[in-house]
Order: structure tokens, then C-alpha cells, then sequence
């Protein structure tokens, strides 16, 4: 594709996206803005203060997870203005192809879903935990638990599972010795200085009982590890699941939580490309058919399959890293030789 055209259609998507970014981020900050107010009964200047700022933290976090749609009214506006204009006749009279003239959205969508993977969305979470550590210091009570953990020692053969974790306190704790045939449960515990201390817990071995008031396991956990099993899943970004990455390699663990964490980051990103095709099945047809009945039924369909599309990528997130990406891209590229083929038929 000539360069100049591949620029032009980038740069259309670049003055596309940042104005309706801009419009949405101001609009999301807005109704944060109104709930937080509300929240918080503000009743001074300096209490509007700080609901603005809370505001502030909290905005970036939300349009991190609205990102995928901004860009499909981005890909959409701008194909629009190009069969609008009548410039996608032209491109087609001088011999481009629909392929050819895909591949600008095509690439700048990859663009948006690694800035995204690697900016935006590390950024919304380091503001959404400045926003709850400043709720957290008002409140002065700990607003979320991390919950259903599963840890796979492998070298030692035995797997843990724990119901919620709020820092150093944990509940409902159950370790399975796959080795030696035990199991451990304990309603409650805490940990410091790398030490897993668990009250009222209760030992299986042999198919006998013993009852301990407390005991205390894991003298070799890392720091890291406690750390990281302090967060949710969801307020994990890319580098931090790189930590995660390394301490499973370094310590012999499997932290499936976080792997699903990693899977739906990569379904994520996928999308981004998904909405990409969704905008040409809209608006290509629009070229040659100007009824606008014919059209509202297409975006009507259309935006019924972007949600659906989308919330089939995210369950897909739980059936593995390797299979989550193959499936991904299988849909894409499925949908890619169909949208050419069925352009190309109109063509003949």
C-alpha cells in the first residue's frame, strides 16, 4: 500500500481517537465526579477538593475498560468519513483492494491493543490504588479482598488453597500433600516475616484428626509472593504479572489466579483488531447501499455482536494461555477471509 495513504488513514484514526477520548474521559470524570460527591455528602470547598481529586483517580481505571469501544467508534467515524466522501470509490477505481484499504485499521488496531497492554492500563491501575488508599485512609477500613486463591508447589506436591486474603490475614486456608497424603485446614491466619502462622487448624493423617490451636508452615514463602497474593486479580497490569512470571520459574509455584489475569489481558487485546473488522462489515456496504434502513439494521446487529464477541474472548480467557490466544486469533483471522470474501463477491 502507497505510503502516503497508509499515513493518512493512520493519522485520520489518530485525530479520531484522541477527540473521542477526550470527550469520553471528560464525561466518564463527570459522573465519578457526581457519585463521589454523593458518597461523600461534600459540603465545603475543600471537600470538593478532594471529591475532584478522588475523581481524578478513579476516571483512568474506567476508561481502561471502555477503551476497546472508543476504538470501535473511532474505526467506525473514520470509515464513515472515507465512504462519505466517496474517497473508498476512489481508492477502489485506482485498483485497492478492501484488503489493502483494511490495512491501516488493521495495524493501527494492534497499535492501540499493545499501548493499551503496556500504558493505559498499567497507568489506570496505579491511579485506581492511589484512589482506594485514599478511600481506605478516610473510611479507615480496608475496602477489597483478594479471594479464591489456588498455589501449586510442584516440587513439594501439594497444592493451597485459600478463600480471602486481606494482606497479611488470611481465612479459610486448605493445603492438600498430594506426596504424603494430607490435608490441612485452618479457619483463619496471618503472615509475617515470611511465615504462615494458622489458627484452629486441623490436620488428616492416616484417617486421624489432630487439632492444633496454632502452627505455622511455609518458613521459605518469599516477600514477593505475599505481596502479590495481597491484590485481586483484575488490579494486576502486564509488569506485574511479569513478577508473577518470574517467581514461578524462581520459586517451582504455579499462581493460576494470575494466569487467568494474563489470559484475559490477551484477550483484551484482541478485541482491539475484532472491533476493527466489526467497523468494515458496518460501514463498506455503506458505499454502495444508502438505505438507511439497511444501515441502522446493520449497526444495530453489529453492536449486538460486539458485545457478544466480546464476552466470548473474556470466557475463553479461562481455558488456558496458549488456547486463549490461538482462539482469539482463529476468530480474527476467520473473520478477516470472510469480510474479504463476502467484499469481494460484492465486487464481482
Amino acid at each position: 500500500m502507497n505510503r502516503v495513504l497508509f499515513s493518512y488513514i493512520l493519522k485520520k484514526q489518530l485525530k479520531t481517537i484522541i477527540f473521542v477520548s477526550v470527550s469520553v474521559f471528560f464525561l466518564i470524570l463527570l459522573f465519578d465526579f457526581a457519585e463521589v460527591s454523593r458518597k461523600f455528602s461534600i459540603t465545603n470547598f475543600s471537600e470538593i477538593l478532594y471529591a475532584l481529586k478522588l475523581s481524578f483517580l478513579r476516571t483512568p481505571i474506567t476508561f481502561c475498560e471502555i477503551i476497546k469501544y472508543v476504538y470501535f467508534i473511532t474505526a467506525t467515524f473514520s470509515l464513515w468519513d472515507l465512504c462519505r466522501s466517496q474517497q473508498i470509490t476512489i481508492l477502489k477505481s485506482i485498483g485497492r483492494s478492501p484488503k489493502q484499504i483494511l490495512i491501516p485499521f488493521i495495524s493501527f488496531s494492534i497499535f492501540i491493543g499493545m499501548f493499551w497492554l503496556f500504558v493505559f492500563h498499567p497507568i489506570g491501575i496505579k491511579s485506581e490504588n492511589m484512589y482506594n488508599r485514599a478511600v481506605e485512609d478516610k473510611n479507615s477500613a480496608s475496602i477489597e479482598k483478594n479471594s479464591d486463591i489456588w498455589i501449586d508447589f510442584g516440587k513439594d506436591k501439594y497444592v493451597v488453597f485459600i478463600k480471602t486474603i486481606d494482606k497479611n490475614k488470611l481465612s479459610g486456608f486448605y493445603l492438600f500433600d498430594l506426596k504424603k497424603n494430607e490435608r490441612l485446614v485452618a479457619k483463619s491466619g496471618e503472615i509475617d516475616s515470611n511465615i504462615v502462622t494458622l489458627k484452629n487448624a486441623t490436620l488428616l493423617k492416616d484417617n486421624n484428626f489432630q487439632h492444633s490451636e496454632s502452627i505455622k508452615i511455609f518458613d521459605n514463602i518469599s516477600s514477593e509472593l505475599i505481596e502479590l497474593l495481597s491484590l485481586p486479580p483484575h488490579r494486576h497490569n502486564i509488569y506485574s504479572l511479569y513478577k508473577v512470571y518470574k517467581i514461578q520459574k524462581r520459586d517451582k509455584v504455579n499462581l493460576r489466579l494470575y494466569e487467568l489475569a494474563l489470559q484475559k489481558l490477551l484477550a483484551n487485546c484482541a478485541t482491539f483488531i475484532l472491533f476493527a473488522l466489526i467497523a468494515a462489515v458496518i460501514c463498506f456496504p455503506i458505499n454502495r447501499y444508502k438505505s438507511k434502513t439497511n444501515i441502522a439494521i446493520k449497526v444495530i446487529f453489529s453492536v449486538l455482536f460486539l458485545r457478544f464477541s466480546n464476552s466470548l474472548l473474556e470466557s475463553m480467557a479461562y481455558a488456558g494461555v496458549i488456547s486463549v490466544v490461538l482462539s482469539s486469533w482463529a476468530v480474527v483471522l476467520i473473520l478477516i477471509f470472510l469480510s474479504i470474501a463476502v467484499l469481494v463477491w460484492k465486487e464481482a
